[in-house]
């Protein structure tokens, strides 16, 4: 793999045939990871994470930077299990489209199966409040787990937030995914 530099003006048209045609005639042909990672072959990869779990289990969580992950397992979910995704993003709702968009591209179709919660992200990417912290430091002194704060912090406060509210049936096993 060879890293390059991109400037932020740059990467904004990461995807534009000229941006792309440029870093082919500088590194000839090579293959453009997706941001996130986030494409079919992405889908095929987080699909088989779900056989890996071997409790059965109701719901599913991720976070959600850019929906790959949250596409990927919900395409492997099974009967009545349902993905719930923890947008990391504020104004975070067009991942809706992403993610049915990334389904469409490897599955031919969109499921059913999955929702993402959009008032979890601590004032967007990269952002973090007190409370935030405070979260992370009483999950870590309760249960000897220190938690990445980009995105799986943001993603179990949201669910211990759900939880409290009573947003799952009584009985429910939920199970969170550490992505990070």
């Amino acid at each position: 793999m060879r890293l390059t530099y991109m400037d932020r003006a740059t990467y904004r048209q990461k995807a534009d045939a000229q941006v792309i045609e440029r870093l082919r005639a500088e590194f000839g042909d090579f293959y453009l990871v997706p941001e996130g990672g986030s494409n079919a072959l992405a889908l095929r990869g987080c699909r088989e994470l779900v056989d890996e779990i071997s409790v059965d289990f109701d719901v599913i969580c991720c976070p959600c930077g850019t929906g790959g992950t949250l596409a990927g397992i919900a395409s492997g979910l099974r009967g009545p299990q349902h993905a719930l995704g923890f947008s990391v993003l504020k104004g975070g709702s067009f991942l809706n489209d992403d993610v049915a968009s990334l389904q469409v591209d490897a599955l031919g179709t969109t499921t059913e199966n999955w929702s993402i919660e959009q008032d979890f992200h601590f004032g967007g990417y990269a952002k973090r409040t007190d409370d935030l912290r405070d979260f992370m430091s009483d999950f870590e002194r309760r249960h000897g787990i220190a938690l990445e704060w980009i995105y799986v912090a943001k993603m179990m406060y949201g669910l211990f937030t759900l939880i409290d509210a009573g947003q799952f049936d009584d009985g429910a096993v939920i199970v969170a995914v550490i992505t990070g």
